[in-house]
């Protein structure tokens, strides 16, 4: 069965979220490297890497897929305001639940589809956002409660 042309559309949009999401950690990231905390910028660094390697999992499925055609446009950047530390928590969080949203969308649409195929690398992905909401509502959990932000980096990820 060829990839239908509305799961295809959705597929693409996906992977421009995937990248949006890596733009975003990758904008956090030179943040906090800009006030030399240097475990949150990894931290975020590592949240961008696995952004983009979720986006190049799209991207090989769609390619993979007979009927499948790749098609990227621009990447919708949101407004993010950098600063407010439990803001960024938020956004993460946010960015997070998100993304699992959008793939469970996904899902509904092959399903109602009938494009049995496509569930499981849907709900490989889906099974990845388990532990990327997760980590983002750990991570706000711990953030939100810390009063010194430089020592908390000093031992963040120990």
């Amino acid at each position: 069965m060829r990839l239908t042309e509305n799961l295809n559309d959705a597929l693409n949009q996906q992977v421009l979220h995937e990248y949006r999401n890596m733009l975003v950690y990758k904008q956090i990231e030179g943040y906090f490297e800009d006030l030399q905390l240097k475990n949150l910028a990894n931290y975020f660094k590592d949240q961008a890497q696995h952004e983009k390697e979720h986006g190049d999992k799209f991207v090989q499925y769609i390619q993979n897929r007979t009927g499948g055609k790749l098609s990227l446009a621009e990447v919708d950047f949101p407004n993010l305001v950098l600063g407010e530390i439990s803001a960024i928590a938020d956004a993460y969080v946010a960015l997070e639940e998100q993304t699992t949203e959008s793939i469970e969308e996904i899902y509904d649409l092959a399903l109602s589809e009938k494009s049995y195929m496509d569930l499981g690398f849907l709900e490989e992905m889906l099974n990845e956002q388990v532990e990327e909401e997760d980590s983002a509502q750990e991570f706000t959990g711990k953030i939100k409660l810390v009063k010194d932000l430089v020592l908390f980096d000093a031992t963040f990820g120990d």
